[in-house]
């Protein structure tokens, strides 16, 4: 008959724990993603946006502003080459609550293990990542070259260059602008280039359990004036960007 000693039990319970321990905390954390990314058909989510870019003209810069509605909605899935499952997702938006909605884009989202990836605008974006723990960080802009310039109010800007994701509040509770309380939000920091003689960014995008995103911020800009402006403002010496801010109003 067998007989353990006492430290090479010690060992075993040890052992046990430990497994069981993993058993306990890995499910939830992918769980998790489920929780604050959720891939669900044919369920609009809205939003409103408010949008500014700036335009030079003659005399100076000009910030165009404008507000829309906006629908997305996962509407199929595919297995990729890759052989994941993907969504793809539609973007309508319109001008006012009376105006139809119009076609604006087609999307993707996925679950690549332990990251929920969107693509847009022939753009892929890593929106999250395991575990949701504060402090977490990853290039979410890995696959594509992030100093690539975009169009913006015809000129072009290098939007996504220095950007670090990385989540700074998790199962915080925030008030939305539209005035909704909601709790146990995740926020993922994802620019902050404040003091850039150059370039100013600043991205973040919260996420509310059983909806998903319900807030998303960009602000990029860019100027030459540098000793001359040193004491200006961003308002005041940007050239050329944008600012985006994106809100949650509903879902079906």
């Amino acid at each position: 008959m067998l007989r353990l000693t006492a430290p090479i039990c010690l060992l075993c319970l040890l052992l046990l724990s430990f497994l069981s321990c993993e058993e306990e905390t890995l499910e939830p954390m992918a769980d998790k993603l489920a929780t604050y990314y959720p891939l669900e058909l044919n369920r609009p989510i809205y939003y409103r946006v408010d949008s500014v870019v700036l335009r030079r003209e003659v005399g100076g810069v000009r910030y165009d502003s404008s507000t829309t509605e906006a629908r997305e909605t996962l509407v199929e899935t595919f297995t990729g080459a890759d052989g994941l499952t993907y969504y793809r997702g539609e973007r309508w938006e319109r001008n006012n609550e009376f105006a139809p909605y119009r076609f604006k884009q087609t999307f993707t989202v996925t679950r690549d293990g332990s990251a929920i990836v969107r693509s847009e605008d022939n753009l892929t974006f890593t929106k999250l990542v395991s575990p949701i723990r504060e402090g977490t960080s990853w290039d979410g802009n890995a696959a594509f070259d992030s100093r690539r310039s975009v169009f913006v109010g015809g000129e072009l800007l290098d939007v996504y260059d220095g950007w670090n994701y990385r989540y700074t509040r998790v199962d915080t509770s925030a008030t939305l602008r539209t005035g909704a309380q909601l709790d146990s939000l995740v926020i993922v920091r994802q620019a902050e280039v404040f003091d850039n003689l150059v370039n100013y960014r600043n991205a973040y995008e919260w996420y509310a359990p059983g909806i998903g995103l319900v807030e998303r911020f960009l602000d990029a800009r860019y100027t030459q004036c540098l000793s001359e402006c040193a004491d200006q403002s961003w308002d005041e010496k940007s050239e050329k960007g944008y600012i985006i801010h994106q809100t949650f109003t509903g879902r079906d």
